[in-house]
């Protein structure tokens, strides 16, 4: 069995139901239990929320249901972390058609990215979450009675850029981190090469999303990572007080790009962070002229831009 994101699975006609935004990828998570324990995760060993990741319902199908894929740009596996993990996918690749691949996972070993490299995955993404290595220890790491540690993550995705030439990760905002330390991430990821799909942290077992304006903001420094831009914010006591945005960037970023969802090339991830009709934090699709100038508002309101 595998499982479809309630999304994926209406836009197949697999289950009734309405969607707001098609999800542009298909999203499919492999695994039935999650061996780890990370504190924000649905699917963490100690408290698992069964067929939730992050507020997104999954439902089971068989596998054989993978052929009749059609109409994605993209397909996504989300993978819990078991040790039969690698070869199941191994053996699911085949049923797929002939879509760009992604598979986000846990650490693996380098022979085993070069196993789904050569079985035709295109991009691997290995998920920091955290943007220091004390939050990573608090919410992924050894506190919560993980094997995974801050520097074997970067070490995987090291590796895994000499293995695929799409590289990506995933940063979650809002896990008590400072602005400044997650310019500080991004800037050495994008160094790297490495994408960034941002999200903003999900308050499934308790607390609060970050404010929709620092969201914005954190938005805008990613994609202006993401254009080749560094050196472009100033810091007081690690809150953003200033970014120089370049003139060149005003048309793209007034039209509102920089608050797309982020990832994968295709991914848009529709209402992963939110719900419906509620506050969105990675839009699916373009929004209105009107709703972008908005969203340029709330950056003003969290720090000060200059167009230079």
């Amino acid at each position: 069995m595998i499982r479809l994101s309630y999304g994926t699975a209406v836009k197949m006609g697999l289950k009734e139901g309405k969607i707001l935004a098609e999800p542009t990828t298909a999203y499919i998570m492999l695994g039935e239990k999650c061996v780890s324990n990370c504190l924000f995760c649905a699917q963490r060993r100690d408290n698992r929320k069964d067929g939730y990741l992050s507020r997104v319902l999954w439902l089971p199908y068989p596998t054989n249901i993978l052929s009749k894929l059609k109409g994605f740009s993209r397909i996504c596996f989300q993978t819990l972390d078991y040790p039969e993990v690698v070869d199941d996918l191994i053996s699911l690749l085949p049923l797929l058609p002939p879509i760009p691949v992604s598979v986000s996972i846990v650490p693996i070993s380098d022979e085993d990215m070069k196993r789904l490299k050569n079985k035709g995955v295109e991009t691997i993404s290995i998920a920091l979450d955290a943007a220091t290595k004390e939050i990573f220890d608090e919410v992924k790491g050894y506190k919560v009675g993980n094997r995974f540690t801050w520097e074997g993550h970067w070490r995987a995705l090291e590796n895994a850029t000499k293995i695929f030439d799409s590289v990506n990760t995933h940063l979650i905002v809002g896990l008590g981190e400072s602005d400044e330390a997650l310019y500080n991430v991004m800037a050495k990821l994008s160094d790297m090469g490495i994408s960034i799909a941002l999200f903003a942290f999900m308050p499934i077992f308790g607390g609060e999303q970050p404010p929709l304006e620092r969201y914005r903001v954190i938005q805008l420094m990613r994609y202006l990572f993401s254009k080749n831009y560094r050196n472009f914010a100033d810091f007081e006591d690690g809150k953003v007080v200033e970014i120089r945005v370049p003139q060149e960037e005003r048309k793209n970023i007034m039209r509102g790009l920089p608050f797309l969802t982020s990832g994968c090339p295709g991914c848009n991830r529709p209402f992963y962070n939110e719900r419906p009709g509620g506050k969105i934090y990675n839009y699916p699709i373009l929004p209105r002229e009107d709703v972008a100038k908005k969203l340029i508002v709330e950056c003003k309101n969290y720090t000060r831009i200059i167009w230079i």
